[in-house]
């Protein structure tokens, strides 16, 4: 691909990704806009509507605040009469005319009085004990002393589901103890018709301070009845405002504002819902017009990029042809692109590098005859290493004669010495490699302590305790031999008492494995112990010839993490004990191991 393609392809690509982002932004930006608008349109509806609801029920309070105010009405119906006929006979003269003339005033069911007057039960007349929705001993206590005005508002539902809003007011503006209230009935399904003609799509609910709804548009007016109830009746929020709640996967914009203009409708809810969908298809239409829009742009881009691109890149062109004609059998400058940027002095290098090239090779020829030279001394090199492979075999051909000769002459204790010394030999010298498994080094450590122990006889013992379960792992070569060793020279040869070395295995964590080698000789005292601990995490300090073995395991364990390593522990006359921290992870073994 050439530099002009590259150029604009890269063009290309940056302005496509600019353009992405702004379809991003920009329909992120409307749809935000939209949703801030629909809040608004939501608000101002539900707030209209809220309006609404609080002027009607205002109305009939209204009519209540006049009979409250009608202080002979009051004095009539608590009057006591000798005889029904003489209750019947006022009722119809003087009661039942006013409440006609109130249920004529205004578009209701009923109108029904309420009181403890037993001699004036008529018609519209009722016990009080009758009254619904209303405690007799808490509104009127046989002493009276509950003088508060009352009225509020509560919904009856009945068959069919065609509710009623019951207004009950107390009138005990004459007497303020007086046991007497008026309730007006009235269809609730006249709160639909509140509902403004351009705000159809929407769902409106109206519900009561005790949480029964009075009014869900969706019903066509008729009040809602446990069927009716969706799932947005236990999504409603106590709090006014603003929400959008999720059901299905779908999104609705939830508005809710509480009646709170008089005690008598205070906790009164109006609630309306509008899903998002609306939202999510006028963004669909911005998106779509801003893909045309930009698509479109990117169109003119290519065109005008492309001319451009080539404009640009024409000299560099002329550049790298006249590059391409220069080679090893050619090695010669080029002629010189003119202009003062930065391709002619692109070219003006390129002249300066074939020089310093031609140059380069001739000292590459007269260095070849020094390559030759060391080819040769490597070569003897590779020779003497073959020669120090076949010493071993030697040595172990050498032993195995004197184990075969003591056995001729009956001297088992001395030829069993010299098969363990050869079988050491061959268990160090006879496999290749940095890492050995558990098992492999188990084996030399045990050959070195069986001569160990003809050498020291009682004075030495051990036990070899390391699962069977961790013998595969792999560990550094001779790791385990050296603090084998360091035990024998520090733990024994210092004590003259029994020595027992005890060699075990477990797992520190989940990625560590610990190799211990414990003695019970005279330990080290704790500034010997510090010392030596010194040394082996700083080893730039000068160590002269102690400790190098530990050093050098210590290093080798290193290089897998700073966590792993040798561990030295020890009290002055409670023995020592030095632990191998080694990866429980093969991978690491076979990354060592090719190392």
């Amino acid at each position: 691909m050439n530099i002009r393609s590259k150029l604009f392809i890269t063009n290309g690509a940056v302005v496509v990704i600019l353009i992405v982002s702004l379809i991003f932004v920009m329909e992120s930006y409307a749809r935000k806009s939209i949703l801030v608008m629909l809040k608004e349109n939501a608000a101002h509806s539900l707030s209209q509507l809220a309006e609404n609801v609080d002027n009607m029920l205002k109305s009939y309070e209204e009519i209540s605040d006049y009979v409250y105010m009608d202080d002979v009405l009051q004095l009539r119906l608590q009057k006591k009469f000798e005889t029904y006929a003489e209750a019947h006979n006022d009722y119809f003269e003087f009661v039942r005319p006013q409440v006609f003339a109130i249920q004529s005033s205004k578009e209701m069911l009923d109108i029904n009085f309420y009181t403890d007057n037993p001699t004036f039960h008529v018609g519209n007349i009722r016990p009080l004990t009758d009254m619904n929705g209303i405690a007799e001993a808490s509104a009127c206590p046989p002493d009276g002393s509950n003088r508060d005005s009352m009225r509020r508002w509560s919904v009856l539902p009945e068959s069919g589901g065609q509710g009623q809003l019951r207004l009950t007011q107390r009138l005990n503006h004459l007497t303020a103890g007086s046991c007497l209230f008026m309730q007006i009935d009235l269809n609730a399904g006249k709160l639909h018709n509140l509902i403004m003609k351009e705000s159809e799509k929407n769902r409106f609910l109206i519900v009561m301070p005790d949480g029964v709804p009075v009014l869900d548009s969706m019903t066509g007016g008729r009040m809602p009845v446990e069927a009716d109830r969706d799932w947005y009746y236990s999504e409603l929020p106590e709090t006014p405002g603003v929400h959008i709640v999720k059901h299905d996967n779908k999104e609705y914009l939830l508005t809710v504002q509480q009646l709170d203009s008089r005690s008598s409708i205070r906790g009164i809810r109006v609630a309306s819902l509008i899903p998002l969908n609306e939202l999510e298809a006028r963004s669909k239409t911005l998106l779509t017009t801003s893909i045309i829009f930009c698509f479109l742009t990117l169109i003119v881009f290519m065109i005008v990029n492309f001319f451009v691109s080539g404009r640009i890149t024409r000299r560099l062109r002329q550049l790298s042809a006249r590059m391409r004609q220069t080679d090893m059998d050619r090695l010669q400058p080029i002629e010189r692109v003119k202009g003062s940027d930065e391709v002619s002095s692109l070219s003006h290098v390129f002249n300066g590098m074939v020089v310093r090239m031609q140059r380069l090779i001739r000292e590459v020829y007269e260095s070849e005859l020094v390559a030759k030279e060391l080819q040769l001394k490597t070569k003897e090199a590779e020779l003497y290493a073959l020669q120090t492979q076949i010493n071993p075999h030697y040595l172990y051909n050498t032993l195995n004669a004197i184990r075969g000769n003591l056995l001729e002459k009956g001297d088992r204790a001395n030829a069993e010495i010299v098969s363990l010394l050869a079988k050491s030999f061959r268990q160090v010298l006879g496999k290749s490699g940095r890492m050995v498994s558990l098992e492999e080094e188990i084996n030399v450590v045990e050959t070195y302590l069986k001569i160990q122990a003809f050498r020291y006889s009682d004075r030495l013992s051990y036990r070899i305790e390391v699962p069977e379960s961790f013998r595969e792992l792999q560990i550094p070569k001779l790791s385990l031999q050296t603090l084998i060793e360091n035990a024998i020279v520090h733990g024994l040869e210092r004590n003259e008492a029994a020595t027992l070395v005890t060699v075990s295995a477990e797992r520190a964590d989940e990625h560590t494995l610990r190799l211990s080698v414990a003695d019970n000789g005279p330990g080290m005292t704790p500034e010997r112990l510090a010392e030596v601990r010194q040394r082996l995490e700083d080893a730039s300090q000068p160590s002269g010839q102690q400790h190098i073995g530990l050093l050098n395991v210590h290093q080798r364990l290193q290089s897998f993490g700073p966590k792993y390593g040798v561990l030295l522990e020890s009290e002055s006359g409670g023995g020592a004990s030095a632990h191998l921290h080694i990866p429980y992870s093969t991978s690491s073994y076979r990354k060592e191991g090719s190392a």
